[in-house]
């Protein structure tokens, strides 16, 4: 158990979008291009970063769906599940809402689902995309409609991805 004080995290924004509250971070992706990979990844840490515990595609699953984040930090008692978003230009507090996909955002949560089932533990949601960072934190309803979607309504259904998952939720 760590007895680091917590540090307070410097969001861009902190709104509602579309059932779920948007911390974002925005930055100038060259500024952070000769620091470690932690630092690079994950920009908004200062001080103590969050641990690597999976870097790459591993995968987790919870019943049908097969999650494949790009990374998976340990952060206190938790994890932070780090996923990529599509290709785009910078993200920035004037554009984000415009760039940010909502294929991207449900991927992001689905994973952070399959990581928390599978490792036993709180995992926050967490996606990169360009010159953005941002954590999303769901509302009750969000995380109904992520569960609906993950429901098989008939035995021996395939499995799903995190993006087969997002594009259930889009639908509902």
């Amino acid at each position: 158990m760590s007895t680091d004080a917590p540090v307070d995290l410097r969001w861009s924004v902190v709104e509602p979008w579309d059932g779920v509250r948007v911390h974002g971070y925005f930055f100038i992706q060259h500024m952070f291009a000769t620091h470690d990979a932690v630092r690079k990844t994950l920009p908004i840490f200062s001080g103590r970063l969050p641990e690597p515990v999976h870097v790459g595609e591993s995968e987790f699953r919870l019943g049908r769906l097969v999650g494949l984040p790009a990374g998976i930090y340990l952060h206190g008692n938790g994890f932070l599940c780090l996923t990529q978003a599509q290709e785009s230009e910078d993200h920035t507090s004037l554009n984000w809402r415009e760039l940010l996909q909502p294929q991207d955002v449900w991927a992001a949560l689905a994973n952070a689902v399959a990581v928390s089932a599978a490792m036993h533990k709180p995992t926050a949601a967490m996606l990169r995309a360009g010159g953005a960072l941002y954590f999303f934190a769901p509302t009750e309803e969000a995380m109904h409609k992520l569960m609906q979607a993950l429901t098989p309504t008939e035995v021996g259904e395939a499995p799903l991805s995190s993006a087969d998952v997002a594009r259930v939720c889009l639908a509902t």
